[in-house]
């Protein structure tokens, strides 16, 4: 028997103490392992599959004769209480089709996506843009699917959906055309401003074009009118004037219509016949905008003689008269007349308020100016105004004023009082 046999044998109790203390240790590495591998495996069971729901209300569609581009919503919500950055993976993708994931306005495509949870934001829209290749499928069913999973590599997948679109028979019988349409054909106003239409060139052909734009100005009996503006411009970015538009197959484009009427265009309906054709002549289409001129009239003042001068006498009334015409399209109601006149000084109209002016039409007004009787001579500036809810026209009348003559005879008459009363004294003294 060796000695350590025989110390077990002497000390049963420090090998029964040794032996507890080896366990103790051995508790503590496999306790110190076991919260390293959770702390390390914490984010990992901090993310659920169901944090993320991906919504997209259609998932089946079928395609139109002419349709060549699909542009969908995608909706996704994030119900965690952190955000999360996933990864969108497009998968079984019909071959050569061109499908992917796009920011709202098509910028730029999107691979990987951060979703704020919705207690910060209503979630996430990006958009999916579908396109055919260049030689259109055959008819069919045809299918794929978007996958939304961690972008951190967690091995969760949040959501996915399948997409199916339907590409319908006898689409190569059918070779479109090139529609116009307006949503709002008809606009009114006066004739002193410009209008814009906004019309919508949809291209359901097979291919591309560049239509020519062209359009006038015609009357009810169809004839072309002269001296209106017609010009197009595009409905997006740059207003410069262009004369001919690039639309896609099977894709919207609009276009302004600028028009502008001739200053003194009569009320009345105005046609603007606008025509789209294709550089070789093989589709157009055309409509016919209308714009409803109101008529608005427009204010004259003068004198009724075309002087803008007077002369007046100080403490005196002088009248003149004022002339109002009405050289615009449309009637004048309650037409006002005042003046800016000097201080002190007196200006009354025989009438303040003219309650109708027709078209074409004027009326003469009697104005009395009365200037202060301490009035310096000299030439005074008097504005005077005729004003309606919607013209207004102002004339600057020029009044030299003078002293009243019976001051100057009433000096007369004192001068030779005092010559008198002179010539008299010198006659007393001479006697004397």
């Amino acid at each position: 028997m060796n000695r350590r046999s025989l110390n077990a044998v002497e000390n049963p109790d420090d090998e029964v103490e040794e032996r507890m203390r080896n366990i103790r240790r051995m508790t503590l590495v496999v306790l110190a392992l076991m919260l390293s591998t959770l702390a390390l495996a914490g984010p990992a069971f901090a993310q659920s599959p169901a944090d993320i729901a991906l919504d997209s209300p259609i998932r089946s569609l079928l395609l139109a004769p002419s349709e060549t581009r699909i542009d969908l919503d995608i909706d996704l919500f994030n119900y965690a209480d952190a955000r999360r950055i996933v990864k969108l993976e497009l998968v079984d993708r019909p071959a050569d089709w061109d499908i992917d994931i796009w920011n709202a306005f098509f910028d730029f495509r999107i691979s990987e996506l951060v979703v704020e949870p919705i207690e910060f934001t209503s979630g996430q829209r990006p958009r999916m843009r579908i396109r055919f290749p260049e030689v259109r499928p055959e008819p069919g069913d045809y299918s794929f699917t978007l996958i939304i999973t961690d972008a951190v590599d967690s091995g969760i997948e949040y959501d996915r959906a399948t997409f199916t679109i339907g590409v319908p028979e006898g689409l190569q019988e059918d070779p479109g055309a090139v529609e116009v349409t307006s949503d709002f054909p008809v606009l009114r106003g006066p004739a002193n401003t410009s209008y814009e239409f906004e019309i919508v060139i949809k291209n359901d052909t097979l291919e591309d074009h560049s239509f020519e734009l062209t359009g006038d100005v015609v009357d009810k009996d169809s004839q072309i009118l002269q001296g209106w503006d017609v010009g197009f411009t595009p409905a997006f970015g740059e207003q410069k004037l262009i004369s001919t538009v690039a639309v896609r197959a099977a894709v919207d484009d609009r276009v302004n219509v600028q028009v502008t009427p001739p200053l003194f265009a009569a009320p009345g309906d105005y046609f603007i016949p606008v025509n789209v054709e294709s550089a070789d002549d093989s589709v157009k289409d055309g409509m016919v905008l209308v714009l409803e001129i109101t008529g608005k009239g427009e204010v004259l003042i003068s004198t009724q003689s075309g002087r803008l001068s007077m002369d007046a006498t100080a403490g005196e009334p002088a009248t003149n008269t004022v002339r109002l015409t009405n050289f615009g399209t449309g009637d004048l109601a309650n037409v006002e007349l005042n003046a800016d006149a000097p201080p002190q000084w007196e200006v009354d109209f025989e009438i303040k308020t003219i309650e109708a002016l027709p078209v074409n039409n004027q009326i003469d007004v009697v104005v009395t100016i009365t200037a202060p009787n301490d009035a310096i001579p000299g030439d005074y500036e008097l504005v005077l105004r005729g004003r309606s809810a919607n013209a207004t026209d102002t004339v600057v009348l020029r009044v030299t004023v003078s002293q009243s003559t019976i001051w100057g005879w009433l000096g007369i008459v004192l001068v030779i009082a005092v010559l008198g009363a002179l010539i008299g004294l010198f006659w007393r003294l001479g006697r004397r």
